[in-house]
C-alpha cells in the first residue's frame, strides 16, 4: 500500500528565492508531478517548512542572504528532505560549505532548467527509494510509526495520521507503543520533540527558545516550557544558560 501510495504521490517543492519569479514558470514545466511553493522571505519560509510535508527545499544564496544557517536548520530538523542550493555568487568555498552542511547539490545561476530538473528527480527518486524501503511490507507497523514520527515529529502530528501511514487501526496502534515501548503515542512523540529541543539548544542553532520550541511542533512556547520542565527539571532558558556558562568556562 506505502508503496504505491509514493510512487503517485505529487511532491512539494518550497523554493525559497527572492528572484524566483526569473525562472519560476521554466522550472514547473521541467518538473514533473510536483507543486512548486515560492517563498521569498526566509523566516516565513522556515514557518511554512514546519508545519507542511515539504519533499524538497530549493534554497538561494547571495552575500546579503547567506544560505548556511537556514540550510543547517533544515537539515537538522528534517535529515530526509533534500535541500538544493542555487546561487549567483559561487565560490569553492561555498560549495566545501554548503556540501559539509548537508547540501544535496550546488548549481550556479543562470540556471540550466534541465540541469536542475535532473538534479531534483534524481534527489527525489532517491528519497523515494528510501521511503519505498522503509514502509516495505516486511517492515512492521509500529517500526513505520515511530520511522515516521522521527522524520516528522515538527508536523502538527495526530494518532489518526501516524496510524494511516503505519498500516494500523488506530487502537491496534495505541496498544502497540504501549507494548513495545511502554508509553502512549503521545509520550513517545513528545519524548521526541523534547529531545529534538535539547540538541538544537546543544548545537546552538540560533534561534530563540519560541523558535526553538515551533521548530520541534509545539504550538506554542508555554506548553513546550512547561513540558521541558517536566521532563529534564528545568526551564528551556536556564538550560539554555548553563550550556553557554559551561562553554565559557570549560
Amino acid at each position: 500500500m506505502h508503496s504505491a501510495q509514493a510512487m503517485k504521490k505529487r511532491y512539494q517543492i518550497l523554493l525559497i528565492d527572492s528572484d524566483a519569479g526569473k525562472y519560476y514558470q521554466s522550472l514547473i514545466a521541467a518538473v514533473r508531478n510536483c507543486r512548486v511553493i515560492v517563498e521569498k522571505n526566509k523566516q516565513r519560509a522556515c514557518e511554512f517548512f514546519f508545519r507542511n510535508n515539504i519533499d524538497l527545499v530549493l534554497l538561494n544564496h547571495t552575500p546579503d542572504e547567506p544560505c548556511t544557517d537556514l540550510l543547517r536548520v533544515l537539515r537538522f530538523v528534517a535529515p530526509s528532505v533534500p535541500v538544493i542550493i542555487v546561487t549567483a555568487d559561487g565560490s569553492e568555498g561555498l560549495a566545501v560549505s554548503v556540501f559539509r552542511n548537508g547540501a544535496r547539490d550546488y548549481l550556479k545561476k543562470p540556471l540550466n532548467i534541465a540541469e536542475l530538473g535532473n538534479s531534483i528527480e534524481a534527489a527525489l527518486g532517491r528519497k523515494n527509494a528510501l521511503y519505498i524501503e522503509l514502509f516495505s511490507p516486511s517492515t512492521d507497523g509500529i517500526n513505520k510509526a515511530i520511522h515516521y514520527i522521527n522524520g516528522n515529529y515538527c508536523l502538527p502530528l495526530k494518532l489518526t495520521r501516524v496510524a494511516r501511514e503505519a498500516g494500523m487501526s488506530v487502537s491496534c496502534l495505541e496498544r502497540a507503543f504501549k507494548k513495545k515501548l511502554g508509553v502512549t503515542f503521545s509520550m513517545y512523540l513528545n519524548k521526541v520533540r523534547i529531545a529534538r529541543a535539547i540538541q538544537m539548544l546543544e548545537q546552538g542553532i540560533g534561534f530563540s527558545i519560541g523558535e526553538i520550541a515551533f521548530a520541534c511542533g509545539f504550538t506554542n512556547q508555554y506548553h513546550f516550557t512547561r513540558l521541558f520542565k517536566k521532563m529534564i527539571q528545568t526551564c528551556p532558558r536556564d538550560f539554555k544558560k548553563a550550556l553557554v556558562e559551561n562553554r565559557l568556562y570549560s
